[in-house]
């Protein structure tokens, strides 16, 4: 039995566990990383809209999946147990899933949707009504804090592919690196950022990202002496890796030093503040009582300085005031403080971490080094 079937049926279990307690007969979800995290079946469909591809889980254990004919063969590969109810094309046919509901016992059930916070449906308005006035008996439910919740803690199969995205992503950045020329533009150093994440093994099906700038050069040129910074990460089984760095062309100054001692300042005590037990707004917290005492603004009462990594390239919780989500062992973290210069550069590091039973462990490392490319 390979890897990832295991872990399909692992996660399916316990979504029948959660869906007992929270007193739901099953779920019908459609947004993207939430059919690729109970399916994995990584598909594309989702960037096209029109074909809707949907899994339902009942509180029993079951594993239904909708999707377009020609992907059945790839859904049964990664979850072999799922019973499939397929469509020939466009326009999506809601009856299809009618009748997936009723195989599956849950026309007159209480099922969880993507109803709320965060979440997104993966149907269409129309053929949501058109499901309802079929189903007079079915009740609906947000399901979106019961999967937020399966998904924040990571199963060693996700930090797995998780490490080995940040592996990658580092690779590709020090390689990138050395063919950095002066003169460069933002759009020139994205392009060989992108090439080198795929030389370094990023998967070319499911797009990481390259986002390059300091606010200040805009799509001049870059020039002896002037900063940029380079928000990137690549994917490993879909799972993607988020960091940023900076870095000055030629020999830094003391100012350059400065700054970036200070921003690393501020990420130390970032990192001191993770670990299980405590809540993401203290974490948010002890960056803005930071920023504070090196003479920065303090945070805003919704400005996150890290998020959760997965699937998605941001996940929940938050590392803001404003989310008090309690930080447990295997949540992966994003810690990214900033702060704003006079000139308009954005001064930003991020590296990605996984909660411990003690602390926090480094998945990437070497962002409170100011890179030198050397013209």
């Amino acid at each position: 039995m390979s890897e990832i079937v295991t872990e399909i049926r692992a996660r399916v279990v316990r979504a029948a566990e959660a869906m007992a307690a929270a007193g739901l007969d099953g779920m019908v979800l459609g947004d993207k990383y939430n059919y690729w995290y109970f399916t994995g079946h990584l598909s594309r469909e989702f960037d096209k809209k029109m074909r809707p591809m949907l899994v339902l889980l009942t509180a029993r254990g079951e594993t239904g999946v909708v999707c377009y004919r020609q992907s059945e063969r790839d859904v049964l590969k990664t979850c072999p147990d799922a019973r499939t109810f397929t469509y020939e094309d466009v326009p999506f046919d809601v009856e299809v899933l009618n009748t997936a509901l009723q195989r599956m016992g849950l026309q007159a059930a209480r099922v969880g949707m993507e109803l709320g916070e965060n979440e997104r449906l993966g149907l269409p308005y129309h053929d949501l009504r058109s499901l309802l006035r079929a189903n007079p008996a079915l009740s609906l439910a947000d399901a979106g804090p019961l999967v937020q919740g399966l998904r924040a803690v990571k199963s060693a199969y996700e930090i797995d592919a998780l490490r080995a995205a940040c592996d990658l992503s580092l690779k590709a950045w020090n390689a990138a690196l050395a063919r950095f020329p002066v003169g460069a533009t933002n759009d020139e150093i994205t392009r060989i950022v992108g090439t080198e994440l795929a030389a370094a093994g990023s998967d070319p099906n499911i797009a990481g990202h390259v986002t390059v700038g300091n606010g200040v050069a805009g799509i001049e040129p870059y020039r002896p002496g002037e900063v940029i910074w380079c928000d990137f990460g690549g994917v490993v089984r879909g799972y993607q890796a988020d960091l940023a760095r900076r870095a000055v062309y030629g020999t830094p100054t003391e100012q350059h030093l400065e700054v970036h001692a200070q921003i690393s300042d501020v990420f130390e005590a970032e990192l001191a503040a993770i670990g299980p037990g405590v809540r993401a707004s203290e974490v948010a917290r002890a960056v803005s009582d930071r920023l504070e005492a090196l003479g920065h603004p303090p945070l805003g009462p919704r400005k996150r300085v890290g998020h959760g990594l997965g699937l998605g390239a941001a996940e929940p919780p938050s590392l803001s005031l404003a989310d008090d989500t309690v930080l447990q062992p295997g949540m992966v973290l994003t810690p990214e403080p900033r702060f704003t210069l006079a000139n308009g550069e954005k001064v930003h590091i991020e590296e990605v971490v996984v909660v411990t039973e003690t602390g926090c462990e480094r998945l990437t490392d070497g962002a409170t080094r100011l890179h030198v490319i050397e013209g």
